[in-house]
């Protein structure tokens, strides 16, 4: 089985090669990587032609904005048989697609195969996750998946469809977030099997490990995407509650710690989630 990734990104040309440098000390290599590029300047492309001669590498440059549009645009350019979205500064161990490849090949009915985000020092990280392996459903799937530590299966991922473009960083909408939950629930109502195994981790930075302007402008986007795909999947109005009052309960138990950054952060995750689900569907 051949196994392609595609990394979209924008104006971060270091994270770039530190990703291609981790990929470069794979035990199993990838067959194929596509670095979409939508940056304003040429620092990105100049970094990935230095490893051209190293790793099977296609650039593509894309003047549109937008997480999803790129992803989309790069899944077109790819013919793998495992499908992998790293982001631009996650950091993938040794082994990380040694395991991809054999929880594929020992399961042919597996679908998904996700792990746990977590930073640099080994701690969980870009939100709250299941310390259990577990089968992924659509109610468990908020704990057991983000973009960068999940890989498909290329007929998975092509029944299920691309990603929404109006979700996500960079769409131009207020959904900052989301797009592939809401691909992964897709896949998961036709169907598919997924599995989560925490100790399959993925390092990524902490984006809450500084709480200032920028941080909780991007937890207002992220979070009210998160309520949109909560609307847009049809979701019980008590799981809606229970998804938007534990950061609510979160920013209780902050502003007790003196943690007003913290506090103030998950206030706003509260009342953007509702505002999310609240958002008329088109």
């Amino acid at each position: 089985m051949r196994i392609s990734l595609v990394t979209t990104t924008m104006n971060r040309a270091r994270e770039v090669g530190e990703l291609l440098d981790c990929l470069e000390l794979q035990t199993r290599k990838a067959d194929e990587i596509v670095i979409v590029d939508q940056s304003a300047d040429d620092a990105t492309q100049v970094v990935v032609a230095r490893y051209s001669d190293r790793l099977p590498i296609t650039y593509v440059r894309d003047s549109r904005k937008g997480g999803a549009r790129g992803r989309n645009l790069g899944y077109s350019k790819i013919t793998g048989d495992i499908i992998g979205y790293p982001d631009d500064d996650c950091v993938f161990r040794p082994d990380t697609l040694e395991r991809v490849y054999q929880a594929f090949a020992g399961d042919p009915g597996l679908g998904i195969f996700c792990g746990m985000s977590v930073t640099p020092k080994g701690v969980p990280s870009q939100g709250r996750w299941s310390g259990a392996k577990c089968t992924i459903d659509r109610y468990n799937v908020w704990i057991t998946q983000t973009m960068y530590t999940t890989f498909y299966r290329a007929e998975t991922f092509r029944q299920a469809g691309l990603f929404n473009e109006d979700l996500g960083v960079g769409a131009g909408t207020v959904w900052g977030s989301g797009e592939e939950t809401e691909l992964m629930l897709r896949a998961l109502r036709n169907g598919a099997k997924g599995l989560y195994d925490p100790t399959f981790q993925i390092s990524h930075p902490e984006p809450l490990a500084v709480i200032d302007h920028a941080t909780l402008d991007r937890g207002r986007r992220y979070n009210r995407g998160f309520g949109r795909v909560m609307r847009m999947e049809g979701y019980p109005l008590w799981f809606v509650a229970y998804m938007s009052a534990r950061p609510l309960l979160g920013a209780a138990a902050s502003l007790v710690k003196g943690q007003f950054g913290q506090a103030r952060y998950r206030a706003i995750a509260f009342s953007q989630r509702l505002r999310g689900w609240s958002d008329r569907l088109q």
